[in-house]
C-alpha cells in the first residue's frame, strides 16, 4: 500500500501526538485533564446527566418519595380584568333577554292567531305567586301535621331556569336536578295559577297512602308522586317558577329542599 501524504493526516490528533510524547509518565492528572476535551467519552457527546440525591438514612418509605422541596410551578394567571368580567356578564345578560324577547315575540303571534292574551305580558310571573305557592302547600302539610314549607329564592332560581329553558316547546319533563320537583302543564290558555297547579297535585291525595307513603293498590309511585312530594317531612324549603309556553299553555315547576 503506498504511503499516506503526510499533508492529509489530520491536524488534532498529531498535535496530541506531539503532546504527549513531551508528557512524562509521573505527569499529574491536573495536567492530562484538559486533553481531555479532545476524546469525548463514547455515548456521552452532547448529552448532560444528573444525580439525584440520596434520601437521607432516617427516612421513612413515605418521606423518601417526597421530593426535597416544591416543585417549581407555573406563574399564576393574572387576576381576572373587573371590567372584561363585567363586560362579559353584561354581553351573556343581553344575549338571554334577547332570546327571551324572541320567545316572547313568537308567543304574541300565536297568541294573535288564536285569541288567547296573557295576563302578566308573558313575564309569567304576578304578584303575589310565592305566597300563592307557599300558601296552597302548607293549608295540605297542616292537615298532614307536616311542618309548613319556607319560600327559597335559590331554589325558585333554580327551578325558574328549567322552566324558562322548557318554554319554547312545553312538555311535562323533569330537570333531573338534586332537588325533589313537582310539574305541571296547563293546555291553550295562559291563565294557570300557581293554586291551579297545587290542586292539581292534589288530585293525586285519593290514592296516597299516609302509612306507607306509597301508592295504594300497588300503583306505581309516579300515580301518587306530586302528592307524596307535598306532603313529604324531609322538605322544608320550596322555590317554584310559572312561564307561559309559546304556543299556549303554562308549565309549572316546583323544586323542594330539606
Amino acid at each position: 500500500m503506498a504511503a499516506r501524504p503526510l499533508f492529509l493526516v489530520p491536524m488534532a490528533p498529531l498535535l496530541v501526538l506531539v503532546l504527549l510524547s513531551r508528557v512524562p509518565l509521573a505527569a499529574p492528572a491536573s495536567f492530562l485533564e484538559p486533553l481531555e476535551d479532545l476524546f469525548p467519552k463514547s455515548g456521552t457527546a452532547n448529552a448532560t446527566t444528573t444525580s439525584a440525591p440520596a434520601p437521607p438514612a432516617n427516612a421513612s418509605s413515605s418521606s423518601a418519595a417526597k421530593p426535597p422541596g416544591p416543585a417549581p410551578s407555573a406563574a399564576a394567571p393574572p387576576p381576572p380584568d373587573p371590567a372584561k368580567k363585567k363586560e362579559k356578564d353584561e354581553k351573556g345578560k343581553q344575549q338571554q333577554q334577547q332570546q327571551e324577547k324572541a320567545l316572547d315575540d313568537a308567543a304574541r303571534e300565536w297568541g294573535r292567531a288564536n285569541g288567547v292574551v296573557s295576563p302578566t305580558n308573558f313575564t309569567g310571573s304576578y304578584k303575589g305567586m310565592a305566597r300563592d305557592f307557599v300558601n296552597a302547600h302548607n293549608v295540605v302539610r297542616a292537615r298532614y301535621g307536616v311542618p309548613p314549607l319556607t319560600w327559597d329564592k335559590k331554589v325558585a332560581r333554580h327551578a325558574r331556569r328549567w322552566a324558562t329553558a322548557i318554554r319554547r316547546n312545553c312538555k311535562l319533563q323533569h330537570s333531573g336536578n338534586k332537588y325533589g320537583e313537582s310539574i305541571f302543564l296547563s293546555q291553550k290558555t295562559w291563565n294557570a295559577t300557581a293554586k291551579d297547579a297545587v290542586a292539581f297535585w292534589c288530585t293525586e291525595e285519593a290514592i296516597y297512602d299516609k302509612v306507607t307513603g306509597n301508592c295504594t293498590g300497588g300503583k306505581p309511585f309516579a300515580d301518587c308522586g306530586h302528592f307524596a312530594i307535598l306532603v313529604s317531612k324531609g322538605y322544608q324549603r320550596v322555590g317554584c317558577a310559572r312561564v307561559e309556553c309559546v304556543h299556549g299553555g303554562v308549565f309549572v315547576s316546583c323544586n323542594y329542599a330539606a
